[in-house]
């Protein structure tokens, strides 16, 4: 494992490579956004899904516009049962299952911009989804960048290629609710701090984490596993070494969702002090047990419905350059990393090891761990395949790539000098 100085983690570099990222999630070449998953403006298909963009929209508008009704906790606006997500100053209520405290800062923000009126805080939002998706892309190419140049690979100028053709990353880039940055935040920490100073810190990890579930507490085995990931291929030594810096970050992130648990009912309780403590979590927790233990609405697992569910899911894109250009559906990838851990199975290093496993079994987690929320929301597949598979995909890109532009490299000097 190279250490990596100052000078290597050039700023231009990564601002040149996060530009070109944000240009495929703003401007979306490929026409992700106007699938069926999107129109583009936070309205989609998964009805669900346009509450958890509109939700923060709206807490936002309520906190500004009525002085009267600031609090920590977002709101559901009456529109919502009738697919309406404008915003109505009154006949809302309070919603409870998650924190969303993204609408905390964007409020304050708000309020010293002195933006006081609809039209000016819907400005405010497309501000606030370009940051998010640059903050995107900055994190998942400075991610790739970082392998790239800690393992000696000369594909790093594939990083922000990779990144901003990634469907899942364009679709959830600039959504308000998800902030995407956050769920890749620990994991970039982790790799930035292990291949400069040797170590991580523990607590920032934790912070982070904390960040995280603070915005929602969906995918939560993913970061945890992501973040587990990085640290593990970042970290230099024998597996045992890798596997225990491993387990400490695993663990951070798990005292994170602990104490992000805890804030959350403390704002609950504090939003209503008549509640006991039964009240508080139940109000918090109501749909815990609906969206991971039941099956409630959804197929059953392995059910021919099932079957025909996901073969319909891994149809949809992967990554495209164009919409009418080149498309890799989910299948595809999922059959070339297969293809190429049988090619390589007894000759694998280390690090792909960790690849495949990360890709594989963080992909699968939410299916494992939340099923019906999954299997509910059609268009999360997209996402959490992106941050699993489809990061393991190029991670494998980046190194098989090397390897063939090397040994290539090293036919023609072989040539030259017997020439």
């Amino acid at each position: 494992m190279k250490k990596l100085s100052k000078r290597e983690f050039s700023l231009l570099y990564l601002l040149t490579y996060a530009t070109v990222a944000m240009f495929f999630f703003v401007f979306d070449p490929q026409g992700t956004s106007s699938t069926y998953y999107g129109s583009g403006g936070g309205r989609y298909a998964d009805r669900v899904d346009s509450f958890s963009e509109y939700i923060v929209r709206n807490t936002i508008k309520r906190n500004v516009l009525n002085n009267d009704e600031l609090s920590l906790l977002p709101i559901l606006t009456k529109g919502y049962n009738n697919k309406d997500y404008n915003y109505y100053p009154d006949g809302y209520q309070k919603y409870y299952s998650n924190p969303i405290l993204q609408t905390i800062p964007a409020t304050f923000i708000a309020k010293i911009l002195k933006l006081n009126t609809e039209k000016k805080l819907d400005i405010f939002f497309n501000l606030l989804r370009l940051t998010n998706a640059f903050l995107l892309a900055i994190s998942v190419t400075c991610l790739y960048f970082i392998f790239c140049r800690a393992h000696g690979l000369n594909m790093e100028f594939m990083a922000p290629l990779l990144a901003g053709c990634s469907s899942g990353f364009i679709l959830f880039s600039q959504n308000l609710y998800f902030a995407s940055f956050l769920i890749i935040a620990p994991a970039l920490l982790a790799a930035t701090q292990l291949t400069t100073r040797g170590n991580f810190n523990k607590s920032m990890i934790a912070f982070l984490g904390v960040l995280y579930f603070l915005r929602g507490y969906e995918f939560a085995t993913i970061l945890a596993l992501l973040t587990a990931f990085s640290i593990a291929i970042f970290t230099p030594g024998d597996i045992q070494t890798k596997a225990k810096s491993s387990a400490l970050g695993f663990m951070m992130i798990c005292l994170a969702f602990l104490i992000s648990i805890m804030l959350h009912m403390a704002f609950v309780w504090a939003d209503d002090r008549s509640w006991s403590l039964i009240d508080v979590a139940r109000q918090t927790f109501a749909n815990v047990r609906h969206r991971t233990a039941s099956t409630s609405g959804v197929p059953f697992p392995f059910s021919t419905k099932f079957l025909a569910t996901m073969n319909e899911r891994w149809e949809h894109s992967a990554f495209s350059i164009s919409s009418g250009g080149l498309i890799i559906s989910e299948f595809t990838i999922i059959m070339l990393m297969m293809t190429g851990l049988i090619i390589r199975l007894g000759k694998l290093s280390i690090t792909e090891k960790l690849i495949y496993l990360y890709g594989f079994l963080g992909y699968a987690s939410w299916y494992i761990c939340a099923y019906q929320h999954i299997m509910w929301h059609h268009m999360y597949d997209w996402y959490i395949f992106s941050l699993t598979i489809g990061i393991s995909f190029s991670l494998l890109l980046l190194l098989y790539g090397s390897f063939v532009t090397q040994h290539i490299h090293s036919m023609y000097l072989s040539f030259q000098k017997k020439g």
